[in-house]
């Protein structure tokens, strides 16, 4: 199929569909491809922090400041993707207090509020916090919630005209002199194959800039770093828990959905693909976070994952962590010549409409287009207030009453209805898809007591693609990835009577 466009950007992550909002707000059309689903790379493996910008304050003052100003447009914008908790950045002993008067100055320059608290107003607030502090500085950090804004930004950019082909793999480009005409792709679940053609590319493939880059002969080298992370049973804070040090590993708890998210490591990676999170990263992120919050020793964990930063780095630097955490914009034809090529990177997840909107920026200027952004103004689909506890509480209600439909996740209360209603809508193409929409496999049994019955679902609608044996074979494969690293206690007995259903009932080997 042959296909032609204005812009093509090349990767579904936050910022690649920031860039197809912006540009469908400003009347500009856009094909967005992507080689997986939506959120398939670092954003939808981060720790859904909220930035305040507090965390770099300290190292990095630029891209704090880029984090507490966009923290203040998505509150008004994507208020139901964000719960505010704000957060405490607490001091222990050996940390002493004067990286906390640093913090504070730091804070203040570049315009992120801050209070301080005394230990004893911390713990009345987060009685699970170790009594040892010394103090604490609240900021407003929160947890967003990294799928539904997303999804909503892709919705609404279809809306306003943008074009999405998820799991589109690129195979090459087509160049003419000094530009990149378009591309090849294949769509890897119906085999079609397409010829796209567009005046404009943009290269937001994050951690994969590189390998994109080196079709088109180009590099503008990366240090990549493995960020790894754990999922507890429960939720163990009420507010975001930095340490108040240097950033390191182990010094933030994020408390999000029914859980709490534990972070993060760094490691220079290699592979983008292939990643594991390491029997040694656990017990180092156990040991740190427990310094904060004790409980965590004892705590039960569901999964761990790891996601892979794409950092820029300008000279090689040994510590990731010493690496700014802003964006680089990089306009490659007064780089290397090629025109009409643009390659967006780094960053953090808060401040990906930013950094869309400095792409479409440079684009409408290379066009000669003078239409203003629009996306710090115009709130998201489903916009309303950050939901609180009440709220939730109301609808897990509504969900359990008698007549609400057949619940398919125990866990995360997941009726048969959403998932019916997200396949006859036709966007979804396999089952990571559904997942990634849905809280379903989320919860404490991570999709080991319903993942089957979301493939008689397929089955039922005549939606199930291949064989259904090898599909659910996959996803436990996938599973598997994500709980072996924390399989111990309750969570390995659990793991034994799964093993003893899918291998013994099912026979499935």
């Amino acid at each position: 199929m042959k296909i032609q466009t204005e812009v093509l950007i090349i990767g579904g992550g936050a910022t690649g569909v920031g860039i197809s909002r912006d540009l469908s707000l400003r009347g500009i059309p856009s094909l967005l491809i992507e080689k997986a689903d939506f959120l398939s790379g670092a954003s939808g493996r981060n720790h859904g922090l909220f930035h305040s910008g507090g965390r770099y304050a300290v190292s990095d003052p630029e891209a704090a400041r880029e984090c507490i100003v966009e923290n203040g447009i998505h509150r008004k914008i994507a208020p139901h993707c964000i719960e505010a908790t704000d957060g405490f950045f607490v001091s222990f002993p050996e940390d002493g207090l004067k990286f906390r008067d640093r913090f504070l100055k730091a804070c203040e320059k570049v315009e992120i509020e801050t209070t301080l608290l005394s230990r004893d107003e911390v713990l009345a607030s987060e009685p699970e916090l170790n009594p040892d502090l010394l103090s604490a500085v609240k900021v407003p950090d929160g947890a967003i919630d990294p799928f539904t804004l997303v999804l909503e930004s892709a919705r609404d950019a279809e809306k306003h005209g943008a074009k999405f082909l998820l799991h589109t793999q690129i195979t090459s480009l087509m160049t003419h002199g000094s530009r990149v005409m378009g591309v090849r792709a294949k769509d890897l679940i119906q085999g079609e194959e397409h010829l796209i053609e567009a005046s404009y590319l943009v290269n937001a493939t994050g951690a994969w800039a590189d390998q994109f880059l080196r079709l088109a002969g180009l590099r503008i080298g990366m240090a990549l770093s493995k960020g790894s992370l754990l999922v507890t049973n429960q939720r163990l804070n009420h507010r975001v828990i930095n340490r108040c040090r240097p950033p390191s590993d182990g010094d933030i708890i994020v408390p999000t959905q029914t859980v709490s998210i534990l972070g993060t490591t760094s490691i220079p990676s290699e592979d983008i693909e292939n990643f594991e999170v390491t029997p040694q990263e656990v017990d180092l992120l156990i040991r740190e976070t427990s310094r904060m919050i004790p409980k965590i020793k004892k705590t039960r964990f569901i999964r761990a994952y790891a996601g892979i930063r794409p950092l820029f780095q300008s000279e090689e630097r040994g510590d990731h962590r010493a690496i700014s955490r802003g964006f680089l914009l990089i306009d490659h034809g007064k780089r290397e010549g090629v025109e009409n090529l643009i390659t967006i990177t780094g960053g953090k997840f808060v401040t990906y409409r930013l950094m869309a909107e400095k792409v479409t920026d440079l684009l409408c200027q290379k066009m000669g287009t003078a239409v203003s952004c629009s996306t710090h103004l115009r709130p998201l689909p489903g916009a309303g207030k950050s939901p609180g506890l009440p709220e939730r509480l109301k609808k897990i209600g509504h969900l359990i009453s008698p007549g609400n439909g057949e619940i398919i996740c125990d866990c995360e209360l997941i009726q048969k209805q959403e998932v019916e209603r997200l396949l006859r809508e036709g966007k979804v193409k396999d089952l990571q898809d559904i997942l990634h929409r849905t809280r379903l496999a989320k919860g404490t049994c991570q999709g080991g007591f319903c993942i089957y019955r979301l493939l008689g679902i397929l089955k039922d609608l005549e939606m199930a693609k291949g064989d259904s044996n090898k599909v659910l074979k996959g996803f436990l494969e996938e599973r598997w990835r994500g709980i072996r690293p924390i399989l111990w206690g309750i969570a390995l007995k659990e793991e034994e009577l799964l093993e003893s259903i899918y291998g013994g009932i099912f026979n499935l080997k």
